[in-house]
């Protein structure tokens, strides 16, 4: 059986606690059906240090083995080095998380030559396919987002009280001043018996007085505390809202793992055109789009969608059709890995 080592921020045998987590538990389980996987898990590596050293012994006796990077390019940058400066020859897979490597690249913060030294370089975005490609980084492959999903919820027609949700860390970089402030001009605008917002997250250490203090003033927008997306009952609960608002312009956004649960949950998002957005919400199908830092135009998106501008019902279907791409047994296969030879 093939040998892979795999590191990255991965939780192991908890709960993940954000996209990075999620996404290599899903990876490492599917590498599991195939292979033998030694997991070298850095998630809050200052309280169990030794696994650095466990990574250098892992590194020397499994020889044979692939290394999955499955992090940002910002964690691995100094690993790569060493390799290429001691002309270390082992199958690589940089299994990118988040979406700054293209541009950190093509502005030369990284060198081209450093990240292509990983022999796969696997990515979310077909923008940083062609960022990367367009700076000769060798063996970049578009790899999508992605979850199981086994399950999609039952979903209705919008009612006469529109119910947006926001479900994400909570926190500035990722719109919610924007959605606070959208809230309070709708409400000055006499429709506030006409929508709700709900907030699922938690909350930043640094944003909590912001964000409690913003909710004070608005009496139909709630914090809602946690949604479990590991239980079918967290999507139950999601369908239960009729769009997503998503106004984010936080600097690693890549392909949020939000945007599959708002497929799977038949949420179109209000979101803006921020990093790699565009790249996975359609326009008019699945999504609209507001420009970043901009209150006044999400208030504006909000107020068309309570008046019936747009054709939600017909939204929430796309979004659930779109959901089924993001599989990860559509994804993580055994061609992919036959690929970029783990198999």
């Amino acid at each position: 059986m093939k040998q892979v080592l795999f590191v990255g921020w991965v939780n192991q045998g908890k709960a993940p606690v954000d996209g990075e987590t999620t996404k290599n538990q899903y990876i490492i389980a599917e590498l599991k059906k195939y292979c033998k996987v030694t997991v070298l898990d850095f998630y809050e590596k200052r309280k169990h240090p030794w696994v650095y050293l466990q990574a250098l012994w892992a590194v020397i006796i499994q020889s044979h083995a692939t290394i999955v990077f499955s992090t940002s390019a910002s964690n691995i940058y100094g690993v790569l080095k060493w390799f290429k400066k001691l002309k270390i020859h082992r199958n690589v897979v940089h299994w990118v998380i988040g979406g700054t490597l293209g541009d950190k690249v093509k502005n030369g913060v990284f060198n081209a030559d450093v990240i292509g030294y990983a022999k796969h370089t696997l990515v979310e975005s077909p923008l940083m396919l062609r960022q990367l490609e367009d700076c000769d980084v060798k063996g970049v492959i578009h790899v999508p987002n992605f979850k199981r999903i086994d399950y999609l919820p039952q979903i209705s027609a919008p009612q006469n009280v529109l119910r947006f949700v926001f479900l994400s860390r909570i926190m500035a970089e990722k719109g919610c001043n924007e959605i606070l402030a959208a809230a309070k001009l709708l409400n000055e605008w006499g429709l506030q018996k006409q929508y709700v917002v709900d907030f699922y997250g938690k909350v930043a250490d640094d944003y909590k007085t912001t964000f409690e203090e913003g909710l004070s003033k608005l009496p139909n927008v709630k914090h809602q505390n946690f949604l479990d997306m590991r239980q079918k009952k967290g999507y139950d609960r999601l369908a239960t809202y009729d769009m997503l608002l998503f106004p984010t312009y936080w600097k690693g956004e890549g392909f949020a793992g939000i945007f599959i649960d708002a497929f799977v949950s038949g949420l179109p998002m209000i979101i803006t055109d921020w990093a790699h957005n565009s790249q996975f919400v359609k326009k008019g199908e699945t999504g609209l789009f507001i420009p970043v830092h901009d209150a006044k135009a999400l208030a504006y998106k909000m107020k068309d969608c309570i008046d019936g501008q747009y054709d939600i019902w017909k939204m929430k279907q796309y979004c659930q059709i779109e959901a089924k791409k993001y599989d990860v047994s559509r994804i993580v296969t055994e061609g992919l890995l036959k690929k970029i030879e783990i198999l």
